[in-house]
């Protein structure tokens, strides 16, 4: 298990989805999770998977956010991905959820 931050630059522009307001950044921080994984019994990946979206969901938890876990349909995942967890927050500010962790 490893965790890393990183400065990211998103190249995209906004096109006028929000109204008012930043909550889609061209520049931001993020904290990564990296794990690996022996394949003694098969279920060692699913199992860190599972370890890494208890302890995110501990922490948003912790500082008392109202959040929801989505487990992501097929069509959303890159290529070498079969399973992916996003986590949303409330934001009372735009009145709608958003993302604050992306699988």
């Amino acid at each position: 298990r490893v965790v890393c931050s990183s400065t990211c630059y998103r190249p995209e522009t906004d096109t006028g989805r929000e109204p008012w307001g930043l909550y889609r950044v061209h520049q931001f921080t993020k904290v990564e999770m990296f794990g690996v994984t022996a394949a003694e019994r098969g279920t060692e990946s699913e199992e860190l998977l599972d370890e890494f979206v208890a302890l995110q969901q501990e922490m948003f938890s912790e500082l008392g956010l109202h959040y929801r876990v989505l487990d992501m349909p097929t069509e959303e995942l890159g290529l070498p991905a079969y399973r992916k967890f996003d986590i949303e927050a409330w934001m009372p500010g735009r009145g709608k959820y958003g993302e604050v962790r992306g699988g």
